[in-house]
């Protein structure tokens, strides 16, 4: 656990949340300065929008970024294990893939792979381009790295985590970790939807290392466990969420061989 974790993890332990109704909850962490409460634009179609009506913003109560990343910190390091199957299954499989080709081969099928994931199911549903001009003074537009909106999604991860757990928020809060553990992922879908992220983007993380398919600063600190020693899977393939990476078949990894890494070149 990081030191930033320790901070938020047991910092209301003399509280018993459990207890407390949801009024007395979030006004106990106001007054911690755990949440804090801001005022949105509350768009409708039917009225017409007006930035300087107050009547058109609502209040929110939201928890500081801080807290945030703490809880979900806490998530993933403690299904650490499963985000690390994950990785691990794929590179398995990827290696044998490309056993004796040429890197200009491997950087082709690495390419089919980053692209599977980034359109798979848990890949962010939007995109973002921006436009600029050359040093000619020509537009141009430019769409956003695929691991800059990841990294946006993660962000949403984080806020949904508190939204759809917010029980686990409160035993995080109380010091209460041996309320977190394997049973959970068939009970609060959203951990399950975390872990496979991170999965992902763990995988889309080492092959952009490796092959640079894109430039982007990704705020994120791989978790190694063992000092170069080989590891495997220590849980059962079973109990791994259900929700697993999408593959492409081996039939479609050998017709994409075929035709782009050992077509002929005009």
């Amino acid at each position: 656990m990081t030191k930033k974790n320790k901070a938020y993890f047991g910092y209301l332990k003399k509280e018993a949340l459990s207890s407390l109704s949801n009024e007395e909850k979030m006004a106990l962490f106001i007054s911690e300065k755990l949440f804090t409460t801001t005022k949105i634009l509350s768009l409708t179609s039917k009225t017409a929008i007006n930035l300087l009506d107050p009547e058109q913003y609502k209040t929110v109560k939201k928890p500081v970024k801080a807290l945030l990343n703490a809880y979900y910190s806490h998530i993933t390091n403690t299904f650490q294990e499963y985000i690390e199957n994950i990785f691990i299954d794929f590179f398995h499989s990827f290696n044998n893939q490309i056993f004796a080709l040429e890197n200009p081969e491997v950087k082709k099928i690495a390419r089919l792979h980053y692209l599977t994931i980034i359109d798979n199911i848990h890949s962010p549903n939007f995109d973002i381009v921006r436009m600029s001009e050359n040093n000619n003074g020509f537009p141009k537009v430019n769409n956003a790295t695929k691991l800059e909106l990841y990294s946006i999604k993660q962000d949403t991860f984080k806020t949904r985590a508190v939204q759809e757990y917010s029980k686990g928020l409160d035993q995080f809060l109380m010091g209460n970790s041996k309320k977190f553990n394997d049973g959970l992922l068939s009970e609060i879908p959203i951990l399950k939807e975390i872990i496979q992220f991170e999965g992902d983007l763990k995988i889309l993380l080492a092959l952009n290392e490796e092959f640079k398919f894109e430039e982007f600063d990704f705020n994120y600190a791989p978790k190694i466990k063992s000092n170069g020693s080989i590891k495997t899977n220590t849980l059962p393939l079973s109990q791994i969420p259900e929700t697993s990476l999408p593959m492409p078949t081996q039939e479609e990894m050998n017709q994409y061989v075929l035709d782009y890494v050992f077509s002929k070149k005009d």
